[in-house]
């Protein structure tokens, strides 16, 4: 049987959550892969050279009719995406809402506080977890679980990327409220200037990304054991990207140095960690040095 078009880009995209598939029960992986798909496919239109700001529009447009039902697929990614959008009954406001997010990313606007940072997360991570659960067939009760987790792991990519966001791009995820808290400049990040201001910034975001793993921990021991075991591979996922971020805690952030990651051989060890055993996240209040800045909790407080 001739591999699909979907299978083709999960097995080239060599990415973790691809990794996390293969033990997969086959029909559940497929159906995976084609979402994985689908995300790839609307990241690449806004990342990848050699198209004009309309051209992305436009082809992200082709997919809001796609996933809306309003035009009629295309042979291969189009179709297999629409077939599962009807057979899985998908709710497709999560893709959609992608869809946008990404299509944010063509002119890209820095967000001015912490609350327009997790609206943008919500849409471009949070989204692809809501509909990643359904697709791997954990019930409504995993929604809160699953918007922590995407938020968690869109803000280890956030730290992870700066610079490449940055140099690539021209793009700035960190708010500008947090900068000016840390007297970090946006030619700070683009002369890639390590600091102590520059450390103390990263951490400040990360102690929000321990948070989100944290709560989505929670959430994940909350629910029922057929709901927990739906949701391996994302459990899988949750213990990588945390394992990135203690990398990057530990070498304090020097992420204009280098790119963290975790090797393939700890993957297979998580994702067998995470069918048998449970995650365990350290709190906030015990990574060191947070546990004195009394001012996170009462700028969170005040919603920034």
């Amino acid at each position: 049987m001739p591999e699909s078009e979907s299978d083709t880009i999960t097995r080239n995209a060599k990415s973790n959550l691809a990794f996390t598939l293969v033990n997969l029960p086959e029909e559940e992986r497929i159906h995976m892969a084609q979402f994985y798909a689908f995300c790839r496919i609307v990241d690449d239109i806004v990342d990848e050279p050699g198209m004009t700001p309309q051209q992305r529009h436009e082809a992200l447009d082709r997919w809001v009719s796609v996933v809306r039902g309003s035009c009629e697929p295309d042979p291969g990614i189009e179709r297999e995406v629409r077939t599962l959008i009807d057979d899985l009954h998908l709710d497709t406001e999560p893709m959609l809402e992608l869809i946008a997010g990404c299509r944010g990313d063509i002119s890209p606007v820095q967000p001015a506080t912490r609350r327009e940072l997790l609206a943008y997360s919500y849409k471009v991570a949070a989204c692809v977890g809501l509909t990643s659960a359904a697709v791997m067939g954990a019930t409504d009760a995993a929604r809160d679980y699953a918007v922590a987790l995407g938020h968690a792991l869109q803000l280890v990519n956030i730290l992870r990327d700066v610079a490449e966001d940055c140099r690539k791009y021209g793009r700035f995820y960190l708010p500008l409220d947090d900068m000016e808290l840390f007297g970090v400049t946006h030619e700070d990040i683009r002369q890639q200037r390590y600091s102590y201001r520059m450390r103390q910034l990263l951490a400040y975001e990360a102690a929000l990304a321990e948070r989100y793993f944290g709560e989505a921990e929670e959430r994940y021991q909350a629910l029922s054991v057929e709901d927990r075991n739906a949701l391996v591979p994302a459990q899988a996922m949750s213990l990588i990207y945390h394992t990135i971020l203690e990398k990057m805690q530990a070498d304090e952030f020097r992420v204009f140095e280098r790119r963290y990651s975790v090797g393939n051989f700890r993957k297979l060890w998580f994702m067998l960690r995470a069918r048998f055993g449970t995650v365990e996240m350290p709190s906030m209040p015990n990574m060191p040095g947070l546990a004195d800045w009394a001012f996170l909790k009462k700028r969170e407080n005040s919603g920034k």
